[in-house]
Parts: C-alpha cells; sequence; structure tokens
C-alpha cells in the first residue's frame, strides 16, 4: 500500500530493525514519529474528557494508542529475540502489530476526515461510504492474520496464523485490491472535508480551516521528503522527514483546537502569517542565488574567487528583506486575512485623521463610525465623564 503509507504511517520507528547502534540522525527520527503519536493520544484523552458525546476525541485516543504500539511492538519484539531479553507476551503482540496499524491508520485518515468536526456526516448520501468504511476495518484486519509478508510493516517474527500455500498467495491478492480500495476510501474522506467546506460558515468555516491548513502543512512536508530523496539529498530529505513529523503532530493539535473551538478565528493570522513567511524567503533565496552567480561571472576574472559575490549579494539580500517583507505581507493579508487587514487600514486612517482634529464632536461621531465599520455591532454608544469644574 505505497500511497496509503507514504502518506500516513511510514515512519523508521516502523522499519525492521537491526542490532546496530542507531546514530543521532535516526533518534531525531524517531524522537519525531513518537512526538506525532503522543500529541494524537493527548489530544484524544482531553477531547474525550472535555467532549465526550464528541466521537473524533474517541477516534484520535484509539488510534493513537494503536500507532503507539505499532511503533513500540518491533523493538520489543527485537529486543527479546536479539538480545535474549525474558519479555513477556512478545510473540502476541507482534502478531497483532500489524492488526494496530491498520486499525489505527485507518481510523485516522478515513474516520476523522469524514466525521470532523462535530462528529456527524456531511450529509444523508455519505452514509453509504461509512456502512463501506466500517466493513473495510474487520477485513483489513482479518487478513492481516492470514498472511505473513515480509514487508517493512510487517512482522518481526514469523506469521503463526498464516495459510501458506496457494491459500496465501490468494489472501495476499486480497490485500493488494483492498489496498487500492482503500486509497479510493481515503479520497473519499477528504473529498467530504472539501464539500463540508464549501457549505460551512461562521464558526464551522474556521473549524474547518485549522484541519485543512494542518493536513496541507504535513502533505507539503511529505511531498518536500519525496522529492528530497529522488533528488538524492538524503540530509535535507531526512529534515522535511522530521518536520513531516512535527506537523503530523500537528494535525491532532489542530483538531482539538478546532473541536473546543478555541481561539478560532487565529486560523486566518496563522495561514497568513505562514504563507508571507514563505514566499519571501522563497523571493529572497532566489534573489541571493542569481545575485551571487550573476556577480561571480563578473567578479570572478577580477578577484579570483566568489568570497567578494557572495559578501555582497548577503549585503543585498539584508537590505531587500524589511521592504520586501512588508509588501509580501500586506498583500498576503488582502488575501487570506481580510478582516484584520481592514480593521487596521481603518485604525490608521482614524488615527490620521485625530491628529488633525480638535473639535470634540467630530471626534465623538468618528470614534462611534469606526468603531460601527470595524467591529459592526448591535449598538455603540460613548460615554464621556464630566469635569469637576462642569466641562468635558
Amino acid at each position: 500500500m505505497p500511497v496509503f503509507m507514504l502518506v500516513v504511517v511510514a515512519s523508521p520507528g516502523s522499519e525492521e530493525l537491526s542490532s546496530a547502534p542507531r546514530g543521532p540522525e535516526d533518534v531525531m527520527l524517531s524522537l519525531g514519529t513518537v512526538v506525532a503519536w503522543l500529541s494524537m493520544l493527548i489530544t484524544g484523552a482531553i477531547l474525550s474528557i472535555l467532549r465526550p458525546r464528541n466521537p473524533i476525541g474517541w477516534l484520535l485516543l484509539v488510534s493513537g494508542a494503536c500507532l503507539i504500539l505499532t511503533n513500540f511492538a518491533p523493538t520489543y519484539a527485537e529486543a527479546a529475540v536479539i538480545l535474549g531479553w525474558s519479555l513477556p507476551g512478545y510473540q502476541l503482540l507482534d502478531w497483532l502489530q500489524p492488526a494496530f496499524e491498520r486499525l489505527g491508520s485507518l481510523l485516522f485518515i478515513v474516520w476523522i476526515p469524514l466525521l470532523f468536526p462535530d462528529g456527524q456526516l456531511v450529509g444523508a448520501r455519505w452514509r453509504p461510504i461509512a456502512w463501506a468504511a466500517v466493513l473495510l476495518i474487520p477485513i483489513f484486519i482479518a487478513l492481516t492474520f492470514l498472511t505473513d509478508n515480509d514487508d517493512e510493516f510487517g512482522r518481526t517474527l514469523p506469521n503463526p496464523t498464516a495459510l501458506g500455500g496457494a491459500a496465501e498467495e490468494v489472501a495476499e491478492t486480497v490485500v493488494s485490491i483492498m489496498e487500492v480500495t482503500l486509497v479510493g476510501f481515503i479520497v473519499l474522506a477528504f473529498v467530504s472535508v472539501i464539500v463540508r467546506f464549501r457549505r460551512s460558515r461562521g464558526a464551522a468555516r474556521q473549524q474547518m480551516k485549522w484541519f485543512l491548513g494542518a493536513v496541507g502543512l504535513l502533505f507539503a512536508s511529505q511531498i518536500s521528503t519525496v522529492v528530497s530523496w529522488l533528488l538524492g539529498a538524503e540530509l535535507l530529505a531526512n529534515s522535511f522527514y522530521f518536520a513531516a513529523e512535527l506537523a503530523r503532530g500537528l494535525v491532532p493539535i489542530a483538531i482539538g483546537i478546532a473541536v473546543l473551538r478555541y481561539r478560532l478565528y487565529e486560523i486566518d493570522r496563522i495561514i497568513s502569517r505562514t504563507i508571507g513567511w514563505a514566499l519571501v524567503t522563497l523571493l529572497l533565496v532566489g534573489s541571493f542565488v542569481g545575485l551571487v552567480l550573476a556577480s561571480t561571472a563578473v567578479l570572478e576574472a577580477i578577484t579570483g574567487g566568489n568570497t567578494l559575490a557572495v559578501a555582497g549579494s548577503t549585503l543585498v539580500v539584508a537590505a531587500l528583506f524589511t521592504p520586501l517583507r512588508s509588501r509580501v505581507q500586506r498583500a498576503v493579508d488582502r488575501r487570506f486575512d481580510r478582516a484584520r487587514y481592514d480593521g487596521e487600514r481603518l485604525i490608521g486612517a482614524f488615527g490620521e485623521r485625530l491628529r488633525d482634529e480638535v473639535d470634540l464632536e467630530t471626534i465623538r461621531s468618528d470614534i462611534l463610525g469606526t468603531v460601527d465599520q470595524a467591529v459592526r455591532p448591535a449598538g455603540v454608544g460613548l460615554w464621556l465623564r464630566e469635569r469637576q469644574g462642569g466641562g468635558r
């Protein structure tokens, strides 16, 4: 299941372990994976306590527990087999490991998108898809007990209940078919997210923005990881992978914020700032590389090196940073954070008028008008305290 594993569950923690010691790089990647699953488990526990009637918290809790067991089982079994430690239940845990992985992943990438944020389907037409997704879980889990695939998501020990022979080949064929079916369910689940987002208004739309923003960050970091590996940039790929694991940990946090409706409207500012800084970074990096290449070609014959070109390009980019960031951020705010942008523009214009105004009644009227335009209250009034001498 390459697409499924790439987007959701691929991690160094689930690869077959060896007795060779791990370096700092492997430890960091594994730490990112652990942080991601703990984020899911903790957020699920909090939502289950604070919003017990919303199934999203329970789905996160079960999914997080299953995926933590998925990453723990190979290490536990390897410790028992390779190191010879007497550990209870390691054979049973190893046998159940693929079932944990598939259950946790199905709940996280199919059921949570289908039910987010209120625990209800987006409409009655999605009920057949939901019932089919329910049937998918026991079928997938049952198939893990009938096959003994030796892949990176398989067991450390041989599967004692594998069918063997022609029957196992048939079961493996069914697994391949189910994996293709699962990709279809993943697509349908996220189509339901898009449909819900298009229909949502007000607070519900902000909830969807939190979810889509976190998923978009995860998807972008995953794609960057794959592209880096294809280009042979291993260090960059590992960096993107670590970022992807942290982004995966942000998805449950975003879900928790959305379900609890905590600071919902901050998402517009977060999206605006993220896009703004990303664009500024790309523009500055592109400018720096272009300036270095151009100035090196011009100055290399004179200086015999590129030190001067790099230094000059650095100074130019540093001078461009503040005006470029200001212009880019204003342009992004106009598109992604319009309410805050309009509010700041109103306040700025009011400040300019106030600087030259001396008439109290005009100021009073201007204050009321500015507040009305900025926040659109149901009613607005202004109280000015009388001075003791009778004046204002």
